[in-house]
């Protein structure tokens, strides 16, 4: 049991950035998206790792080694396995609140 606690712990702090920002901060992930001027509007909390990337994903191409589509792609799939984890309380929060809106910032 404890190997599979660790396991987690790895799993969370390797991968899965995605939702550690969103579960974490959600207030400073969504403004990162309408930085970002991401086509999205509104982020699920369920599987919020993977919403993140997917609008990250789905905005104006950026310069830079980390915003290049093969590492996006590959923090996508950790997150969905460290969003599959987090599922029974970002279920509740869905449940809850609803969807995360992106505010539109002027930058």
């Amino acid at each position: 049991m404890k190997k599979l606690w660790m396991g987690v712990m790895l799993a969370s702090a390797l991968g899965g950035c995605g939702t550690v920002r969103t579960v974490s901060n959600e207030s400073k992930a969504v403004d990162d998206l309408a930085k970002w001027q991401t086509n999205c509007y509104t982020i699920s909390r369920a599987y919020s790792g993977v919403a993140y990337q997917f609008c990250n994903l789905n905005s104006p191409p950026r310069t830079g080694p980390h915003w290049a589509t093969f590492p996006i792609l590959l923090d996508m799939a950790a997150s969905g396995i460290v969003d599959t984890f987090v599922l029974p309380y970002t279920g509740y929060q869905q449940y809850k609140q609803g969807n995360v809106p992106i505010r539109r910032l002027e930058y």
